[in-house]
């Protein structure tokens, strides 16, 4: 699962391949096992640790829009 886990991002998606540096195939390996690992509940499908943290661009969208005149 160490392995696996250098292949996702905080946020719990998988890195892109050039962030990963790894062949086509290769990446398609990882994404095949990532995507197994999360079906048998060895990994997170979303990283929700942030999940309920109020942060500026919370607030920004569900504030109400006002003009400026």
């Amino acid at each position: 699962m160490s392995l696996i886990s250098r292949f996702i991002s905080e946020q719990g998606k998988i890195l892109s391949r050039r962030v990963n540096r790894l062949t086509l195939k290769q990446q398609r390996l990882i994404t095949i096992a990532i995507k197994q690992a999360r079906i048998l509940s060895l990994l997170p499908f979303l990283n929700n640790e942030k999940q309920f943290e109020r942060t500026e661009s919370t607030a920004r969208t569900t504030g109400l829009r006002t003009r400026n005149k």
